[in-house]
């Protein structure tokens, strides 16, 4: 649909500026889809030719390619293990369309607290956009096409839509996996510190970063036959101190080669033929091998395995869960009466904000179809209502002071309490025979039962029962 932009202008004037709206009409063009085999190219191309009055990147019209949308799907169920000195997993953020990331945080991060967690999570600088991807992946190794050379350094250095390009047409596999998604944040570290280690002006190498980082990431696989192990990297989510070492010592070595055989000065020109690839293959630059062994491919090491598509599905729905289950059920109730009110909510999905507010006060299951409803209430609550939810940070620190002293529920509290109120009779008969079986292991002490525990003890605690 054409219109996008000035619609999505006119609701923020009308949001920020509070103007009057009433009398503006936006036109639109709806295309009607009607065989969807070919669905997602039909869209790229209706976009393309849409909006030829404005320059569109490759990149952006290919954002829908089933292998965008399975990465971005991978990169937000795998986590990468705590870096030293920290014990939160973080996720390395694939951006399929531009402003992904941006928009996540705001549908996550809707109070302080919410906020500071999501950036925690999903650090900054670990997001990836597609171009960016396109660089890291074809830094690391060459591919031909019959005779011709069509990835390399040489290629990486003419820029990010040209090198784009040739990632789309020669480097992009039909359906990435996990082990693919690890191997490329670990390549996406290597140019990361590399880019590090060349350092900026005036503590920097050189001035040709965007030059040598590629070319020596490019000629230390190329030398080391690929057998660097891109999963140990992905594990540490570092480079080892002497790979690091070795990569600032041919980042020198390679940067004085280019600099001492470009013909005439022209470096940058030089370096986007496939000729000063060449040149630096064919030249008697050294690596120290020997001092990198220990960053080499274990052959003895155990195969890597492929996440299932029930298995990734299983982290998304838990991921979900979570989600519903981060707002609390006084909120719930406050979305309840929200959407009933405005009309912005169906009989049905404000029943569905009811039953949430239940689910969540006693952590009970919550099926597909109120899962998928929840979160679409939860989306449309962001984009219509959220000041709805900012008062999460405040119930959660109430609840927080009110668990204060609260007592771990055990089996031996349990026996305490029956055996104390067998002899002083105090709680209702359902409520013992509760707290009994749980006594004599015939329910278990699931969280229902500990609340349920907490809520007697507190019963008995007025009738004189010291725990």
């Amino acid at each position: 649909m054409n219109g996008g932009q000035t619609t999505a202008s006119v609701y923020h004037t009308w949001k920020k500026d509070k103007a009057d709206i009433d009398k503006i009409f936006v036109q639109t063009k709806l295309t009607v889809v009607k065989k969807r085999d070919n669905f997602n190219e039909i869209v790229n191309r209706i976009a393309e030719y849409a909006n030829t009055q404005n320059k569109v990147s490759t990149s952006d019209l290919s954002s829908n390619k089933p292998f965008h949308v399975e990465l971005e799907k991978i990169s937000r169920s795998v986590w990468a293990q705590p870096v030293e000195g920290s014990n939160i997993q973080t996720r390395w953020f694939y951006e399929r369309a531009r402003g992904q990331y941006k928009n996540a945080r705001l549908k996550e991060g809707f109070t302080p607290s919410r906020r500071k967690a999501f950036d925690l999570k999903n650090p900054r600088g670990q997001v990836i956009t597609k171009e960016l991807l396109a660089k890291y992946l074809n830094t690391y190794q060459e591919i031909r096409n019959g005779k011709k050379l069509v990835i390399g350094p040489h290629i990486v250095v003419q820029g990010s839509q040209k090198n784009y390009v040739q990632f789309l047409n020669y480097n992009m596999p039909d359906k990435p996996d996990n082990i693919f998604y690890e191997d490329s944040v670990a390549k996406a570290i290597m140019f990361k510190t590399a880019e590090k280690l060349y350092g900026v002006k005036p503590n920097a190498i050189g001035d040709m970063r965007y030059i040598t980082v590629p070319y020596s990431l490019a000629l230390l696989n190329l030398k080391t036959d690929y057998k660097i192990d891109l999963y140990k990297i992905w594990k540490n989510q570092s480079l080892s101190e002497n790979m690091k070492s070795a990569l600032f010592n041919l980042m020198e070595s390679v940067e004085d080669f280019i600099k001492t055989n470009a013909p005439g000065a022209l470096y940058g020109e030089w370096a986007k033929k496939e000729e000063c690839w060449n040149a630096i293959k064919e030249s008697d630059i050294t690596i120290d091998f020997d001092a990198i062994k220990a960053d080499y491919i274990n052959p003895s090491s155990p195969k890597r395995k492929s996440i299932t598509e029930d298995e990734q599905l299983k982290i998304e729905i838990a991921e979900e869960i979570a989600r519903i289950k981060a707002i609390p059920s006084q909120i719930w109730h406050k979305i309840e009466n929200w959407g009933s009110e405005t009309g912005e909510l169906s009989n049905y999905m404000t029943g569905i904000a009811f039953n949430m507010a239940g689910k969540v006060r006693n952590n009970s299951f919550i099926s597909d179809s109120d899962r998928k409803k929840a979160i679409e209430i939860i989306d449309k609550v962001i984009n219509n209502a959220p000041d709805l939810l900012y008062k999460i940070d405040e119930i959660e620190k109430q609840i927080n002071e009110d668990h204060e002293g609260t007592p771990d529920v055990t089996i031996e509290l349990i026996k305490k309490i029956v055996d104390w109120d067998r002899k002083n009779k105090r709680l209702k008969d359902h409520h013992f025979r509760f707290m009994w079986n749980v006594a004599e292991g015939k329910h278990p002490l699931n969280d229902k039962a500990k609340k349920f525990a907490l809520m007697n003890l507190k019963t008995l605690k007025k009738y004189g029962f010291n725990e």
